[in-house]
C-alpha cells in the first residue's frame, strides 16, 4: 500500500503576468510536486493575475488535463476580468470550474 493521499486541496496564488518565463515554470514545478505528493486537487487563486498569454493559457490547460488524469482537479478563483476574457476568446474559460471565492472553490472538492 502507498502513502496516504493529501486530502488538503493545494491553493496556488498567482501574481502579476502569467507569460512565458518564470512565471509559466514555477506554476509548473508546483503542480507536478503536487502529483507527486499525492494531492490531484489544485485551487488558483487568479485575482492578481495582470495578464495571460498563450504559454500562461497552456500550462492552465495541461495542468486541468494532468490532474483529471489522477483523478484530480483544477478550479480557478478570482479571474480578473482582462483574465477572463482572454480565456474567453481563446475558447478554453469552459474547460474550467470559475468560483468567485476561495472558500466556494475548496468547499466543490470532493475528495
Amino acid at each position: 500500500m502507498g502513502q496516504p493521499a493529501n486530502n488538503s486541496p493545494k491553493v496556488i496564488t498567482l501574481e502579476g503576468a502569467m507569460r512565458t518565463g518564470t512565471a509559466v515554470d514555477s506554476f509548473r514545478l508546483i503542480v507536478d510536486e503536487s502529483l507527486r505528493s499525492g494531492q490531484p486537487h489544485i485551487v488558483v487563486d487568479m485575482s492578481k493575475v495582470t495578464s495571460l498569454d498563450s504559454s500562461g493559457i497552456g500550462v492552465l490547460v495541461r495542468s486541468l488535463a494532468q490532474l483529471k488524469q489522477k483523478g484530480g482537479s483544477l478550479k480557478l478563483v478570482a479571474v480578473p476580468h482582462v483574465a477572463s476574457q482572454t480565456l474567453k476568446i481563446t475558447g478554453v474559460l469552459r474547460l474550467f470550474e470559475v468560483f468567485p471565492k476561495l472558500d466556494d472553490a475548496l468547499k466543490s472538492i470532493v475528495t
